[in-house]
C-alpha cells in the first residue's frame, strides 16, 4: 500500500512522504500516522505516502501515478477535496526531497517541514527535477532540519544539502546535532513545529 490516509474533512491537512526505508526517519508509516492522529485527531486530515520504486518519487506513487507531474496532479486533487485552512507537507531524506519538491509544485501548500533532505540528486530518474533550487516558490514557507554532525560532504544528508537553499528568505534551516525523528517526536520538537504553523496567525 503506497497511500495511508485519515480523511475526516478537518481544518488542516498534513501530507507525509516516507524515505528510502519506506519509513519516516525510521518510524513505520502506521506508527507515525497514529502519532499524528493521536496528537491532532480533532484538527487534521492525514496522508502518508511511500515510494515503492525507491527513486525520490520520480517514478510516481505505485498504483497512483507514474512520474512527478502526475503526482502533482493527484496531490492537487487531494488538497482541493476540502477547503483547508492550512496544508503542510513533511518528509525525511528522500521523503524530505519529495516534501520540498511537491510542496513547491502543488497548489495551496502553506508550509514544508523537511528533515535531512536531499536537495541535489546526482543520478536522478528525471533530470528536470535534480536540483530543488529551481523550484522553491515564494508562497510556501520551508523549515529544514539539517544534521550538523555529519562531516562527510559526500553524504547525501550533509548539512550542505540544506544550505544549498539558504538564500531564499522563506527558508529556515535548523541545525541539529544528529537528526533522530524518534527523539524529535518524543521531545515534542515535531509537535511544536507543526503547532507553530497551524496556530500562528496568517
Amino acid at each position: 500500500m503506497s497511500e495511508l490516509s485519515i480523511i475526516n474533512k478537518k481544518k488542516y491537512l498534513i501530507v507525509c512522504f516516507g524515505g528510502m526505508s519506506l519509513r519516516m526517519g525510521g518510524i513505520p508509516p502506521f506508527e507515525f500516522l497514529n502519532y499524528l492522529r493521536n496528537v491532532y485527531k480533532n484538527e487534521c486530515d492525514l496522508i502518508f505516502y511511500i515510494d515503492i520504486h525507491q527513486c525520490c518519487y520520480h517514478k510516481g506513487i505505485k498504483d497512483i501515478s507514474n512520474n512527478v507531474d502526475e503526482t502533482v496532479t493527484y496531490l492537487n486533487s487531494k488538497i482541493s477535496q476540502n477547503d483547508y485552512d492550512k496544508v503542510i507537507f513533511m518528509g525525511t531524506s528522500a521523503g524530505g526531497y519529495a516534501s520540498i519538491l511537491f510542496g513547491s509544485l502543488c497548489n495551496n501548500v502553506n508550509s514544508v517541514i523537511s528533515f535531512i533532505p536531499k536537495t541535489i540528486l546526482n543520478s536522478p530518474v528525471d533530470e528536470k527535477y535534480s536540483n530543488l533550487h529551481n523550484f522553491i516558490n515564494s508562497n510556501t514557507n520551508y523549515i529544514l532540519f539539517g544534521d550538523s554532525n555529519i562531516k562527510n560532504v559526500n553524504n547525501c544528508h550533509h548539512i550542505s544539502q540544506c544550505e544549498h537553499l539558504k538564500d531564499f528568505p522563506n527558508i529556515k534551516i535548523i541545525k541539529v546535532n544528529g537528526v533522530d525523528l524518534k527523539k524529535l517526536r518524543d521531545e515534542n520538537v515535531i509537535k511544536n513545529t507543526i503547532d507553530n504553523i497551524i496556530y500562528k496567525t496568517k
